[in-house]
């Protein structure tokens, strides 16, 4: 479900409706994972905020005045905001460590100082989940000889959670379809319109916020839409808008991608790819890229391996970009090409629109109205190369090169035409056809709120997923 504990009361503690055990006494919290990305969990009021120990933007403590040890006391916490069967994910730091899943006291505990700490955590879903965020209030305090103390924390789901976003196409620029609206096959409306700019291409940091790239032609490039403002349809102004004022072609920018280091890379006109660095994202205004490659032919979709390699789909061949040179701009050809044949007997040579990692590190591409996986085995060579895919077959109905992303079953979501979206099972997966046999989508969606085939993106990123928004 998620970081489940399974907790016993130690060192002689005496717990009420509390699970809770000692950490290590070396300085380390087991706080079960936290925050994605490497980045600690944030505190929010409904949405996920700025970075941070969660509770650092919590009510005034006294963690920092001198606090005597000799005594005992009692720590009680109080968890709210969680369903049923999703365990929290608290931790206290000081004069002793302990991990809590569940409110409750703790008694005749060490008196001292004491810093309470809460990570996200999250339900179980089949096709993508919902995220909760803490807010501790008064998490640093002092325990005293005999004292009782109480910390509350507060959980909130995260907006952008438990569904599947995309460019709608339409008045209403953005689209999100919670998981069970798209659960089985069906015409459904949108359950979240956002009137927002945003009609090419969207990707999410790890707290939820949505990026997106902006009008074709003029206005902002790129923009930024807040986690806490995607729980509801309506119009939302952005927080961040950026541009580059050295892609003057259009149209501007046709797909973004996060790297694990938080940089954001633009596949953009005139055959380049650009990368804004983190520490740019985090105000508005005109911003250069750091890093430009520009040996790439008809770039469109991008995508990061497990290992911080770039993939460049289209042109003539899938290009790929060894993380080791992509902190310098350079000229230099791809460090692999690939010319990709399809896995039947017809051998049709594929090119290749957008692409998408599994957790296994294999890359699945989109090519037309074709579906086809390369094995990770044959991702790893130099120089220009020709591969047979793994598994390929056409669909049954008109596909749309768009993004297409991964669900925390392992089905893969597709754009459709004529504001249609699907879903191919993971046994489906498995198969090869050739174009006489094509495949129907497992679930296929039908939606007035979108017009053609669009990019599609889920928050969270399932776990295993070489995506910076992905969770545990």
């Amino acid at each position: 479900m998620m970081r489940l504990r399974y907790l016993v009361p130690v060192l002689g503690l005496a717990t009420s409706s509390f699970a809770a055990v000692a950490c290590s006494t070396d300085g380390s919290v087991d706080d079960g994972g936290g925050g994605a990305g490497g980045t600690a969990p944030t505190p929010t009021d409904g949405g996920a905020g700025a970075a941070g120990p969660a509770g650092a933007a919590g009510e005034g403590g006294e963690g920092g005045a001198a606090c005597a040890e000799d005594g005992t006391g009692t720590l009680v916490i109080e968890i709210s905001g969680l369903p049923e069967g999703v365990l929290a994910d608290v931790s206290t730091s000081g004069a002793h460590e302990y991990a809590v899943t569940e409110g409750g006291s703790l008694e005749d505990i060490t008196s001292g100082n004491y810093t309470v700490t809460a990570a996200r955590v999250f339900d179980e879903d089949p096709i993508v989940r919902t995220v909760y965020d803490a807010k501790v209030t008064a998490p640093s305090f002092c325990l005293a000889d005999g004292e009782s103390h109480t910390v509350k924390v507060a959980y909130t789901a995260i907006p952008s959670s438990n569904k599947l976003w995309m460019p709608s196409g339409t008045e209403q620029e953005l689209a999100g379809f919670t998981s069970q609206a798209i659960a089985e096959s069906g015409m459904t409306d949108a359950s979240v319109a956002i009137h927002a700019p945003g009609s090419v291409s969207v990707a999410f940091d790890p707290d939820g916020n949505l990026w997106a790239v902006g009008p074709v032609t003029g206005g902002d490039m790129l923009v930024r839409i807040p986690a806490a403002e995607l729980g509801e349809s309506g119009t939302r102004e952005p927080d961040t808008t950026i541009k580059v004022p050295e892609i003057e072609c259009y149209p501007f920018i046709n797909h973004i991608a996060f790297d694990a280091s938080g940089n954001l890379w633009l596949s953009a006109c005139e055959d380049q790819v650009h990368r804004l660095a983190a520490a740019d994202l985090t105000t508005s205004g005109d911003k250069t890229s750091d890093v430009l490659l520009t040996s790439v032919v008809n770039n469109s979709g991008i995508a990061f391996d497990k290992a911080g390699n770039l993939w460049v789909a289209g042109g003539p061949a899938l290009e790929r970009f060894d993380a080791a040179r992509l902190a310098l701009s350079d000229t230099d050809a791809p460090d692999l090409a690939l010319s990709v044949t399809n896995a039947t007997p017809d051998k049709t040579v594929l090119g290749v629109d957008e692409l998408a990692f599994d957790k296994n590190g294999n890359l699945w591409g989109i090519s037309g109205s074709y579906v086809f996986e390369l094995a990770a085995a044959d991702l790893e060579g130099t120089g220009e190369q020709d591969v047979v895919a793994r598994h390929s077959f056409t669909m049954d109905v008109l596909g749309i090169p768009a993004t297409p992303a991964f669900d925390d079953a392992g089905g893969l979501w597709v754009g459709l035409a004529d504001g249609n979206f699907g879903k191919f099972s993971p046994a489906q997966l498995m198969v090869s056809k050739g174009p006489g046999a094509p495949v129907t989508p497992a679930v296929q969606i039908s939606s007035d709120s979108i017009t053609t085939g669009l990019p599609l993106a889920f928050f969270p990123a399932p776990a295993g997923l070489p995506l910076y928004h992905s969770l545990p």
